[in-house]
């Protein structure tokens, strides 16, 4: 297993779009932990919390795909701007995206920083200004 960070990213989107659980989750360490800190509380820790998450995706999304669109990478980290999308059991379609930056160590993700989100109609940048000045619901 290589430690290229990149590759390492490709291979566990790649996993993730075959639904092949097990290589998806071999993407991580065993101690793996993350942070999303766009999103306080919101955190993985541990590998068995990744499969659990991942089995439960590609479970409820029979159609999930996911994407890279830019990856870069610096030393033992990868940077890299992702997404995914898949048909939800009530037929709605769920896309997901962002950036994560994950620190890889011997072929897998050892830690993470997750900036990612849901997509949804947000109402458009002036609710988003308002959000951020007027505490506006959205």
């Amino acid at each position: 297993m290589g430690n290229d960070p990149e590759a390492v990213a490709q291979r566990w989107v790649r996993a993730l779009s075959l639904h092949d659980l097990e290589a998806a989750v071999d993407c991580f360490d065993k101690a793996y932990t993350d942070e999303a800190p766009a999103r306080r509380g919101e955190s993985v820790q541990g590998q068995d919390a990744v499969r659990q998450n991942f089995e439960t995706l590609l479970s409820d999304l029979p159609d999930l795909t996911a994407k890279i669109s830019r990856t870069v990478s610096d030393g033992d980290e990868v940077w890299m701007e992702w997404g995914m999308r898949g048909t939800r059991r009530d037929g709605a379609v769920m896309e997901f995206v962002g950036v994560n930056i994950f620190h890889v160590q011997d072929g897998r993700f050892r830690s993470g920083r997750i900036y990612t989100e849901i997509v949804r109609d947000a109402g458009g940048i002036e609710a988003q200004i308002d959000r951020m000045t007027k505490g506006t619901p959205g």
